[in-house]
């Protein structure tokens, strides 16, 4: 068993799908867990993005198996939200020990070059500069508690494999490659590890949607990409979690500037 007993984790994006798995995941190993998400609908986005119901929910499932929850409604746009939320996670458990920078948005032009200046700007916004808030706000406080960390970005296939049409989500998701590779380095001298797991094709709110299933679907060369090898349709977000719990964990303590790939052998292909 993975054991997270007196950690703190700051989980974004945590309303539903791979953020509300790992944050029910960090808690069952026993950390306290903070719950970012957004309670409006994202400009621009062709699908329902989470709501205040949600985001308590996620707290609800928590504390239900146990575990110790609290919330904040976060925009990652917005670094000082992101500052409070951390003050939150500091005040009402302590300290701050693991982050998981999750929170992500996806659209889906006809053509990358045909994206509109919107979908660009919020892709970037969101993904890559919202996980850069998330991180400059979160290294303070687990510096301040003297006891080391884990940050998780995650990432996306899309890093790995060229995918047709969504140029904008491949350069936010590999950007963060960059910006993960030289925080480990960075914060290695204070025993915070950085890492990053690349899901592939997972049943989220975000992939299961008529415009993401119209996209999969008609997209040049897309198909062919997502086919997993194994025989599975796709994963489940607990798949990932699973990945992020242990990266979290000492079992982890020497894993840093790594990437590790979720995705049934999708980009061997």
């Amino acid at each position: 068993m993975i054991d997270l007993s007196g950690r703190v984790a700051l989980v974004t994006g945590a309303a539903r799908g791979i953020g509300r798995a790992t944050a029910l995941c960090l808690a069952e190993a026993g950390a306290a867990v903070v719950v970012t998400d957004l309670d409006r609908q994202v400009e621009g986005l062709t699908y329902p993005t989470a709501d205040q119901d949600e985001l308590a929910g996620t707290v609800r499932l928590v504390e239900e198996a146990g575990g110790r929850a609290a919330s904040a409604f976060v925009d990652v746009r917005d670094v000082e939200q992101l500052r409070a939320a951390v003050a939150l996670a500091v005040d009402r458990f302590g300290g701050l020990d693991v982050v998981v920078a999750n929170a992500g948005v996806a659209s889906w032009p006809e053509m990358t070059w045909k994206a509109t200046e919107e979908q660009w700007r919020t892709m970037i916004d969101v993904v890559l500069t919202g996980t850069w808030n998330t991180v400059r706000a979160a290294v303070p406080a687990i510096l301040e508690g003297g006891r080391g960390g884990a940050i998780t970005f995650v990432g996306s296939t899309a890093a790995v494999k060229p995918m047709q049409t969504i140029g904008h989500y491949a350069a936010a998701k590999s950007g963060l490659v960059g910006l993960m590779k030289s925080l480990a380095l960075e914060l290695a001298p204070q025993w915070i590890r950085v890492n990053m797991v690349h899901p592939g094709g997972t049943a989220t709110d975000m992939t299961q949607n008529p415009a993401a299933e119209h996209w999969q679907a008609t997209a040049p060369g897309v198909g062919e990409v997502l086919r997993l090898p194994m025989p599975i349709h796709r994963m489940e977000p607990l798949d990932v979690a699973h990945a992020i719990r242990w990266l979290s964990s000492d079992e982890a303590r020497y894993m840093t500037g790594a990437q590790l790939v979720l995705d049934a052998g999708a980009t061997l292909q």
